[in-house]
């Protein structure tokens, strides 16, 4: 890899890493509200990885607060 190629990968490092911190700090702001975006519902953290944030009417029935409702498919990543 040449000096060049070097420079220009660690400027897209940078670049992925400025992406994802505006990422975050979005769905921070989100969880700071304690509702969805989307649907309006309450918000629960998934404590299958850390930072996981989602929607109460996420995924299927059975994990749904209110699984007669729409599902709803928000979710993000605090850290």
């Amino acid at each position: 890899m040449t000096a060049k190629n070097k420079t220009e990968a660690k400027r897209r490092n940078a670049e992925a890493l400025e992406h994802l911190a505006e990422i975050q700090a979005a769905t921070r702001a989100v969880v700071a509200t304690g509702k969805c975006p989307e649907c309006g519902s309450k918000l629960r953290r998934n404590l299958s990885i850390t930072g996981w944030w989602q929607c109460e009417q996420f995924g299927s029935e059975q994990f749904r607060a209110r699984p007669q409702e729409k599902s709803c498919q928000w979710q993000g990543f605090t850290e």
